[in-house]
């Protein structure tokens, strides 16, 4: 993996710092502290940005692959909860156990309270007040008659209160109301009034005088009094916290253990004789064990009932706990499933890019997973059979270019010079092998042979068409055949070799190049055009093509050319070239032309007709083979012999 270049300047000032802070030594002078300082600075500035990036990286590489990615998703939704649900039920049970402890301990000691108010033989210390708060008669010594109590007159209910370093809950009397306020001493050394919680709650319950600190923001810190702390324990030995009755023994199990601990933080209705600081609280620390909580939260007069309760409860988290290990199972099994597909689609595409083309998954899986990899088994094959067909087409291709360059090569030059003739060919095949032929040759009788054909259709199949027409006209014309009889032997060489569906136009022409006699044969070939003193003459001889049926007769005429004679032939490709609206150039268009051209010498004229059919097609794809030569008739020079 490639190091970005804004890493690498990161991972420099790093180490540079890092050398700079070992290299300026604190023994150096003042320079060298304040220089190794900002050293410190840039090496822990660019160690955190290398430490980010490093984990950003680390994060892209696991996510990269959808293995890793399917697993890192399945870690965060089924794995990473459990933990978190598990400490956020531990901390909501933890929360709803303080305060039913706390509550509880709280609720217990003002019942116990007002019971010792409402039994004349408490033998309680008490106060009264009059109507103004001051108090009228007292049996504490740190609030003495005369001093000020108003708070009195406003307590309804048992409320704490502190004085010095006493913790008092102030009880009203229920006969005198708040005129006589009963006093009971939470903090005595005896630990009585904790004790009697213990036994009223079945908590270790410890009363202490604090105080609470205010700190930033909402948090408030309780800490309990020094001066409480630095007390000396009761006589006997040791100060111990009240145990409740019956308590099992220390250390037995975690259910028997005192560790769940509740803390109601009283605020006193006054505080009396103590040196101010801070908010004086008066707190009720209760501790007890998940048994005798559990205990207490399902008791019932018959404990069947509880029992009952605890079942419902634990048989639902049972199924909580079984449906949720149950969907982990599930998604572990997805998972793996997709996880296995994707990886056995990542190696089928590596053997593919490999070129074994021949790689099936044949997944049987219904889902979607199954779909592409049926998918990817169907395109594998339609590769492989591509791949066959292509290269079945690469060698018909070349095959199709060897018999092109054959028939290039069956075909004569494009200019040529014979005995009293000077001849101009233009050849454009429509595909990769024409349909069209021409040729032109010198007989042992000293004639000049012009020819040219159209075979039916295009490609390799008309190519073989041509070569073996050619092959046939050569051997004819070699045995001394010429005219009809020659047209009546290449007729039936060509129907024995073709079906009805293959035929050949020809057209032949045979001059004498000293008399210059010549003779047309023709068979369904296009009339060849005879330019002569300024006329246009179709030399037209209407018959049927060769290799239709086996016997067919085949015109022959014979006429007298003159020198400067021109004759033009060609194929229907010219005449047939279309314009982009569908209309053909035809025989008019040709005429009209040949007679503008009548006196053009060869190399002009064919340059008009072709240009003329270019225009006319205005750039529209030929639909044949189109086939232009242009002949003239030349003086010929007659050497005497001595």
């Amino acid at each position: 993996m490639a190091i970005r270049k804004s890493t690498r300047i990161w991972l420099v000032l790093f180490v540079a710092s890092l050398v700079a802070v070992i290299a300026l030594a604190p023994a150096g002078s003042s320079d060298s502290g304040c220089g190794r300082l900002i050293a410190i600075n840039l090496a822990i500035l660019s160690g955190l940005v290398l430490l980010y990036r490093g984990i950003v990286a680390l994060f892209r590489q696991i996510i990269r692959k959808l293995t890793l990615r399917l697993a890192f998703s399945y870690f965060l939704i089924g794995i990473v909860p459990i933990p978190l649900l598990l400490l956020l039920l531990f901390s909501g049970a933890y929360l709803l156990a303080h305060q039913i402890v706390a509550t509880r301990v709280h609720r217990e000691l003002v019942a116990a309270g007002r019971e010792a108010s409402s039994s004349p033989a408490t033998g309680l210390p008490s106060l009264r007040v009059d109507e103004k708060g001051q108090v009228t008669n007292s049996g504490v010594a740190w609030l003495p008659a005369g001093s000020s109590a108003a708070w009195a007159m406003t307590l309804k209910s048992p409320r704490s209160l502190i004085a010095g370093e006493e913790g008092w809950l102030a009880v009203p009397d229920p006969e005198a109301g708040n005129r006589r306020v009963l006093l009971i001493l939470l903090t005595d050394p005896g630990k009585t009034w904790a004790r009697r919680l213990t036994e009223a709650t079945g908590y270790d319950v410890i009363i202490e005088v604090g105080t609470s600190h205010r700190g930033r923001g909402f948090n408030v810190d309780f800490s309990r009094d020094p001066a409480v702390e630095r007390r000396a324990p009761p006589a006997g030995g040791e100060k111990k916290n009240a145990a409740s009755p019956g308590s099992p023994a220390p250390d037995r199990s975690w259910l028997d253990r005192k560790w769940i601990a509740g803390v109601y933080v009283d605020r006193p209705v006054a505080t009396l004789a103590r040196a101010p600081g801070g908010r004086n609280v008066v707190l009720y620390i209760g501790r007890t064990s998940p048994r005798i909580l559990g205990e207490q939260l399902f008791a019932q007069g018959a404990p069947e009932v509880g029992r009952v309760f605890w079942a419902i409860f634990t048989g639902i988290a049972f199924a909580l706990l079984v449906v949720y290990l149950a969907a982990l199972a599930t998604a572990f099994v997805l998972v793996g499933t997709i996880t296995r597909n994707v990886n056995r689609l990542t190696r089928a595409s590596q053997a593919i890019a490999r070129g074994e083309f021949s790689v099936r998954l044949n997944s049987r899986s219904k889902n979607q997973i199954g779909d592409l990899a049926r998918s990817f088994d169907g395109m594998a094959a339609s590769i492989e059979g591509l791949l066959v067909e292509t290269a079945k087409k690469e060698r018909l291709e070349g095959e199709i270019a060897i018999a092109r360059t054959l028939q290039q090569k069956l075909l004569p030059p494009p200019g040529a010079t014979l005995p009293g003739l000077s001849l101009l060919a233009r050849f454009e095949p429509l595909a990769e092998i024409g349909g069209d032929y021409y040729d032109y040759a010198t007989l042992p009788d000293g004639r000049n042979v012009v020819a040219i054909g159209d075979v039916s259709g295009h490609g390799l199949s008309t190519g073989l068409l041509v070569a073996m027409a050619k092959a046939g006209l050569s051997t004819l014309l070699e045995s001394g055949l010429d005219g009809t009889p020659l047209f009546i032997k290449l007729n039936e060489l060509i129907h024995r070799s073709t079906d009805s569906r293959n035929y050949m136009t020809l057209a032949l022409l045979a001059c004498d190049p000293v008399t210059r006699e010549a003779t047309l044969t023709n068979a369904g070939q296009l009339a060849p055009y005879r330019l002569s003193s300024g006329a246009v003459d179709s030399l037209s001889l209407p018959s049927f093509p060769l290799g239709i049926s086996p016997r067919r007769d085949f015109p022959t005429k014979s006429f007298q050319l003159a020198t400067g004679d021109r004759l033009v032939f060609l194929t229907d490709g010219i005449v047939e070239a279309a314009s982009p609206s569908g209309e053909p150039f035809g025989f008019e268009r040709l005429e009209d032309l040949l007679r503008v051209e009548v006196d053009s010498d060869p190399a002009r004229l064919q340059g008009a007709i072709l240009a003329a059919v270019a225009e006319h097609a205005a750039g529209r794809p030929a639909e044949d083979d189109r086939t232009l030569v242009v002949v003239k008739v030349e003086e010929v020079k007659l050497r005497v012999e001595s």
